[in-house]
């Protein structure tokens, strides 16, 4: 994260709304933001600076969650660069480069000051980098929450808590789908709870579940304590959860003996399986097969597959 430049700027109501979607893509069964062009061209024409950080008419999208008030998100589609513009303040760049950058975001009151604050999930492919950060585009100011190496994916969701004391955000290990080849339409499927953001001493704290983080590793065939299957894009549908041994047994030697298949293009049609390898230990291997016999492992090229007798 780095704070890079500020110049007033004013938003404008849009009279109409223009609705992005991913056409012919289903998002059921996804977690995603809001993708507008709403307030682009008013976000465009205040500097014309923004440019040089891929803010075009064409690849800036308005990314807002639901439940950030008077607070806009956009995001470039060329370089995954978000910008956060707070109303009748100015506009600060969140320096989260190479997709997909920022994957989720909630408001906060992070210092206990009555200002608020942008509690945000990002991903850095290119370094192998992932965490949660806090930004305050008042105030002009970012910090890291919680960051670590690896190709593990976060997702805040906030948890409404009991009158008087502060929101819990849920904090999920998920997978991350880019629709179109575009950085800012990003669908998210959880795999599952890693811990919580809390507010503590006026400042946000990751609390890993049983005080370790998940860690995506390559496959292996040992100490596998379940696996997760689900489908794209009707996740929701099929979601199934195999811990009988045998059973996991069987996943694991159709896996193996799969994985040598010559490499493929990747495959145009049909539905993709995602299944999690959970290990005792918390950490998550994936593998993915689609059901025009396609395979693949996690970060590695498709191959062809007899899906004929499929264990699941």
């Amino acid at each position: 994260m780095k704070f890079i430049k500020t110049a007033a700027v004013t938003l404008i109501a849009a009279v109409l709304l223009l609705l992005v979607c991913s056409c012919g893509t289903d998002k059921s069964g996804y977690m995603t933001n809001r993708l507008t062009k709403d307030g682009v061209s008013e976000f465009l024409q205040s500097d014309p600076e923004l440019s040089k950080f891929g803010f075009t008419e064409k690849a800036t999208y308005n990314v807002t969650p639901e439940g950030l008030g008077g607070i806009t998100l956009f995001k470039s589609a060329d370089t995954a660069y978000t910008a956060a513009v707070y109303p009748g303040y100015s506009y600060s760049f969140l320096d989260m480069s190479n997709a997909p950058g920022m994957i989720s975001a909630v408001t906060c009151d992070a210092d206990g000051n009555g200002i608020t604050d942008i509690l945000f999930t990002y991903s850095d492919k290119t370094a192998h980098k992932y965490g949660i950060g806090v930004f305050n585009g008042v105030l002009g100011y970012s910090s890291s929450v919680f960051s670590a190496e690896g190709d593990l994916a976060l997702y805040l969701v906030r948890q409404k808590a009991e009158e008087g004391e502060p929101d819990i955000f849920s904090v999920l290990a998920v997978t991350v789908t880019v629709f179109n080849d575009n950085p800012a339409d990003l669908g998210c499927t959880a795999i599952q709870n890693v811990g919580t953001v809390t507010l503590k001493d006026n400042r946000p704290v990751f609390n890993a579940d049983s005080g370790e983080k998940v860690n995506i590793v390559d496959i292996k065939y040992d100490d596998i304590a379940k696996i997760i299957i689900s489908s794209l894009p009707n996740a929701t549908e099929h979601d199934k959860t195999v811990v009988d041994k045998a059973d996991i047994g069987k996943i694991a030697d159709y896996v193996k003996n799969i994985k040598t298949a010559e490499e493929e293009t990747p495959p145009q049609t049909g539905t993709t399986y995602i299944l999690a390898f959970v290990y005792e230990d918390g950490a998550v291997a994936y593998a993915y097969v689609n059901e025009n016999g396609y395979f693949k492992l996690h970060g590695e090229n498709w191959r062809k597959a007899d899906i004929s007798d499929m264990p699941f």
